[in-house]
């Protein structure tokens, strides 16, 4: 018999998936939820001390003799206060102590509640880490529990073990509701280092996508790893203007995903490298994805769940990886086969309405080679990322924060220590954000910025383009009308100023945009924000990659309307 509280439940579970076995048990009201469900199940080891104070000194004992990670419970109020002396010594002495502790809900803190003092506010020197888990709500709130408590558990061996505090919060009304039936099943994660046996970690005969997110450009070293990794399996690796890998097997993919494409290429094993991607269509892809395995390959060995789905976390150099798991025979390469075939489908010069997706597919064979390019979220790295780029030019862009500002200053320190050309492609927004940029002292002739300007926010015009007629946008949500022109403060800095006002205009000045010149150059180009979404449906629905379940869901919805099919889509979500 189980507490009827979800988050307990899924803690239950994982101190059974994880082996953990001993729980010292304090008695408390508060745990109760806890209590009840270790003492009933012949899984647990169970330890009665009552003196919370005693007990975290008790755990301790256990783990030097066991030497495997302890778990104790405690109630709110003191309790948890009254661990601190034998935290302290399990901090400094590295013993892995589980401390489950309860709380009330977070609204009580701070409220002259009774038994509701902040029970996360351990000292620095105590715990590792402390992890909270909410009451569970939806969806959002579940896999948040699940992604704490696994995080949890994970600390206290990782690296230096120590004592980890995983506090729960307990709705006092359903402290004593139990009920028979199953704990949950929860996907398993596992944490390797490099010193570990990774028998387990086997590819053969399944279709693997390596994700490269933001990276330098790779050394030698690297590329030859992920050379070789792919030589020896059946790799196609995803990259886009920001990865800076251009090896034999990667695939600039990002308008094959953003048009349907993994629907026909789903992986067995998604590998990441790398930071963020700052691709939402390769996110979107892998998120929906319900049997694929994420593989993430760090030095910092961080729980970072990106899509859902993840089950290794290699804690080790990228190339120390590939180099391991590389066999000594070659794969068929079918995967990376398929990926190409599919690529290679791609229609990119379709009929654009002049925006930042027309301007992309005018410059992108024309890009000078060896430069450097930077985007601005988010339209333009969108438009961009739609279509491939010499593999010698570099990319880069804000996306670690992903925030609006600095665009034109990092691109700047960018430019002042090579002779190439340093391009960024930006909207009127970000542009008028970071203008005191283009005053810094020394500005080299290689800057190129090109200027979006269409009045506003174009990436709020294509996230509501879907909206309610009356949802207005111009004002306040895409911010229209702010800006004006960056001539007079361009030329007042220094900068050879140009401009284009439709496609004839852009023709006649991009070849001298595209030079070297005895001047820096912004080129502003005028558009209207009403066609940047537009121009995006545009090329994506001309190249859509369609399945027998699209044309069946297609053919429905043409018998019984929208409506009908979203009735039909609740009633199996059930």
């Amino acid at each position: 018999m189980y507490t009827t509280q979800e988050n307990v439940r899924i803690v239950i579970a994982l101190l059974k998936q994880y082996n953990i076995r001993h729980i010292v048990v304090s008695p408390g009201g508060t745990n109760i939820p806890i209590s009840q469900a270790v003492q009933d199940d012949p899984f647990f080891i169970c330890y009665s001390v009552p003196d919370e104070r005693s007990a975290m000194y008790f755990a301790i004992g256990l783990y030097l003799q066991t030497g495997e990670v302890i778990a104790t419970s405690c109630t709110s109020a003191q309790a948890t206060r009254n661990y601190v002396p034998g935290l302290t010594e399990a901090f400094y002495k590295h013993a892995p102590i589980l401390a489950i502790t309860t709380s009330k809900l977070e609204r009580f803190q701070y409220q002259d509640y009774m038994q509701a003092p902040d029970q996360c506010s351990l000292p620095r020197d105590a715990v590792k880490h402390s992890f909270d888990l909410p009451p569970i709500t939806d969806v959002n709130t579940r896999v948040q529990c699940y992604h704490n408590a696994k995080d949890a558990i994970l600390e206290t061996t990782h690296r230096n073990p120590g004592p980890v505090q995983l506090n729960i919060r307990i709705e006092d009304t359903l402290q004593g509701v139990f009920e028979n039936g199953e704990l949950p099943t929860i996907r398993p994660l596992k944490r390797y280092m490099a010193w570990d046996e990774w028998a387990d970690a086997e590819l053969y005969g399944k279709k693997v996508l390596i994700v490269v997110g933001e990276h330098r450009p790779f050394t030698d070293k690297q590329n030859k790893a992920i050379d070789a990794f792919c030589e020896s399996h059946d790799v196609a690796v995803y990259v886009n203007h920001l990865s800076n890998y251009h090896g034999k097997f990667a695939i600039q993919g990002n308008l094959l995903v953003s048009c349907g494409g993994m629907k026909k290429l789903t992986p067995d094993v998604c590998i990441t490298i790398g930071g963020q991607t700052g691709d939402y269509p390769i996110y979107n892809a892998l998120n929906r994805i319900g049997n694929v395995e994420h593989w993430r390959v760090s030095e910092d060995g961080n729980y970072v769940d990106t899509y859902g789905c993840l089950v290794k976390i290699f804690e080790c150099p990228d190339y120390y990886f590939f180099n391991r798991m590389t066999k000594e025979n070659s794969s068929e390469h079918n995967y990376f086969s398929a990926w190409k075939q599919l690529n290679d489908t791609m229609n990119y010069d379709i009929e654009l309405p002049f925006s930042n997706l027309y301007v992309a597919q005018q410059l992108y064979k024309s890009i000078p080679q060896n430069s450097i390019m930077n985007y601005a979220i988010l339209n333009s790295l969108r438009c961009w990322s739609y279509f491939p780029l010499n593999p010698s030019i570099q990319g880069y862009g804000n996306v670690a924060a992903f925030g609006i500002d600095g665009c034109n200053s990092m691109l700047i320190g960018e430019s002042m220590n090579t002779d190439e050309l340093c391009f960024i492609v930006t909207g009127d927004l970000a542009f008028f954000y970071d203008m005191n940029s283009l005053g810094i002292r020394n500005i080299k002739n290689n800057v190129r910025i090109l200027l979006i300007n269409n009045g506003g926010g174009a990436e709020f015009k294509i996230m509501t383009r879907n909206w309610k007629k009356d949802v207005h946008v111009d004002s306040y949500i895409s911010a229209n009308g702010h800006n004006g022109s960056a001539k007079g403060w361009a030329e007042n800095c220094g900068f050879k100023y140009l401009k284009a006002n439709n496609k004839n205009e852009l023709d006649k000045v991009k070849d001298i945009f595209l030079m070297h010149n005895e001047k820096s150059i912004i080129l502003e180009v005028f558009t209207n924000g009403d066609d940047e979404p537009k121009a995006m449906d545009a090329i994506v629905s001309s190249n859509a990659i369609t399945t027998p379940t699209d044309c069946l869901k297609n053919m429905v919805k043409n018998i019984i309307g929208e409506p009908g099919l979203n009735i039909i889509k609740r009633k199996l979500r059930k």
